[in-house]
């Protein structure tokens, strides 16, 4: 009996004993949880402690903000007057060229007959412009991103031209998809005329303004032989569109389209031919408007002749223009459209090109 007891007093000692142990390793183990806690803690106050100047900095600079956009709506009201007054300016100076009886009696006759292929078109202007009326437009297809078109009135002064002067032998590049080659031919039906339009069909391709040389010339060469094999469904749309469009218009014996490069082609496209007219709106970049009037020059009527230039904004443009001029001995005639056509001319009635200055609404911006 006694025995018993000092066997179940050892146990209970052995037991109080590992009880111990397991309790000082736990106390240990809650006395590291607890410091590493504490050390997190330490670490978050001064983490948030940062962001707290971060934050402050922040609103701070909100702050400022606010009161930046505050002044400046205090001042838009002003600038809103100002906007508003450049535009009526420019809209009065609009209205006497946009009712000149001339500009109206070509309007009624052209609209009309050109509605079937504007209605197929998507008006367009470059960014921040505004059309001052519905001849103000320039055009583009619509499933095409580039190219575009000159605007209606630019078409409309190269048809009076045309047509008021005579002329009856010509050539343009590009054709694009057929807009100033419908304004050129139907204004050479009257005279009895004829136009070659050529284009190599790469702004197209390329859906860009920009283009390199060697690709162009590729280019033709594929679409060359697509027409040769009279594959009309794979020619590119703008060349598609021009020739339905003059069959639309019933001038398909007054223009020929042709697939060339400039200048290497323009020898074998004119083949001797004199040329009374002539539109310069290929390549706007480099050289290459310089060497589009090169390529036409030997075939300039030395006596009478109208060449056309659009968009003389770009230097390239402009400077091509002032080459013609000096080659040819004459001056450059600017007229202020959207896309400031300009004109280098000898033998022309010149009040012809004076009455386009008068007739086009941006005469004074």
């Amino acid at each position: 009996m006694q025995e018993t007891a000092t066997i179940l007093a050892l146990i209970a000692s052995v037991v109080a004993l590992a009880l111990a142990i397991s309790n000082h390793r736990r106390g240990k183990r809650l006395k590291a949880g607890l410091a590493a806690l504490n050390e997190s803690n330490d670490q978050l106050r001064a983490s948030f402690s940062g962001r707290g100047d971060h934050v402050a900095a922040t609103d701070e600079r909100l702050s400022q903000i606010e009161q930046r956009l505050t002044s400046l709506e205090d001042w838009r009201p002003g600038w809103q007057r100002q906007i508003d007054h450049l535009r009526t300016e420019a809209q009065n100076l609009a209205m006497l060229p946009s009712l000149h009886p001339r500009r109206l009696e070509l309007a009624e006759e052209l609209r009309p007959r050109f509605a079937p292929i504007t209605d197929k078109l998507e008006p367009v202007l470059f960014p921040n412009q505004l059309a001052f009326d519905e001849l103000d437009w320039m055009y583009r297809l619509r499933d095409r991103k580039f190219p575009y078109s000159l605007t209606f009135e630019e078409g409309m002064l190269f048809h009076f031209l045309v047509a008021a002067n005579g002329l009856k032998s010509g050539y343009e590049i590009a054709t694009a998809f057929g807009m100033s080659s419908f304004f050129i031919a139907t204004a050479m039906q009257k005279t009895g005329g004829h136009l070659i339009s050529a284009d190599a069909y790469i702004e197209e391709e390329m859906e860009d303004f920009l283009y390199d040389h060697e690709a162009t010339k590729a280019h033709v060469d594929k679409i060359a032989d697509l027409q040769k094999q009279k594959r009309h469904s794979k020619l590119p749309r703008g060349l598609q569109f021009a020739i339905e469009g003059a069959m639309e218009l019933q001038i398909e014996s007054v223009v020929d389209y042709r697939i060339a490069c400039s200048p290497e082609g323009v020898p074998d496209l004119l083949d001797g031919r004199v040329l009374d007219f002539a539109f310069i709106d290929g390549g706007h970049f480099g050289e290459q408007p310089i060497l589009d009037v090169k390529s036409v020059l030997p075939y300039l009527d030395q006596d009478r002749f109208l060449m056309m230039f659009h968009d003389t904004q770009c230097e390239a443009v402009a400077r091509a223009a002032h080459f013609a001029a000096a080659e040819t001995g004459t001056r450059p005639f600017s007229i202020h459209t959207r896309n400031r056509i300009t004109a280098v001319a000898r033998g022309i009635d010149e009040s012809t090109l004076q009455l386009c200055r008068e007739m086009t609404v941006r005469q004074f911006v």
